[in-house]
């Protein structure tokens, strides 16, 4: 077939082979494994950040249990958690968690005492130079927690370790603090 005339269309081409490849496999797996990898560092970023937050340095914790005695007339106020010196942090409270148990009712509430110490007292104006509702307020060094309990009749509750929630800088929890718990006697009046 040397007639001079031009190569059939029917045929084969001729010039370059060209690589088609292995047939149905897309060539950009490397690109998307590029792009796994990005996603599972940033997961792996964002797992750490998420962590972090979650976990502030835990409040100082004892195994003391407060003991108080008073009357149906006038609340009973025991300090549970101070601030000890040095203490270099400031928590933004979000509130104080604390239950009960009574063989009468009993009212417990949590109370930020600025400014002073409580052990066990009737009058907390005599140590605070301010009483006020911990849920907002800022704690610091010479702040304490402390516990108001109340009752209309003669009781006995035992009083479980306050759970402090609270945000420090970026990082938040509700955790425990102070004294392991308290037992309360309040006669009647």
């Amino acid at each position: 077939m040397s007639s001079g005339q031009p190569p059939s269309s029917n045929g084969p081409a001729a010039g370059p082979a060209l690589s088609l490849g292995v047939p149905g496999r897309p060539r950009r797996h490397g690109r998307w494994r590029r792009v796994s990898l990005v996603a599972a560092a940033i997961g792996l970023l964002a797992g750490w950040v998420a962590w972090y937050m979650a976990t502030p340095e835990p409040l100082p914790v004892d195994d003391r249990e407060v003991a108080a005695t008073g009357t149906t007339r006038a609340p009973v106020y025991l300090g549970m958690f101070a601030a000890p010196e040095g203490f270099d942090r400031t928590l933004h409270v979000a509130g104080v968690k604390t239950s009960a148990t009574a063989s009468a009712d009993v009212a417990v509430t949590p109370l930020l005492c600025r400014g002073g110490t409580i052990g066990v007292t009737s009058a907390p104006d005599h140590f605070c130079e301010e009483l006020i509702d911990p849920a907002g307020a800022t704690l610091g060094e010479g702040d304490s927690i402390v516990l108001e309990v109340s009752g209309e009749q003669a009781l006995v509750a035992q009083v479980d370790r306050i759970r402090v929630a609270f945000r420090e800088d970026l990082r938040w929890d509700t955790v425990p603090a102070g004294h392991a718990g308290a037992t309360v006697v309040l006669g009647a009046g």
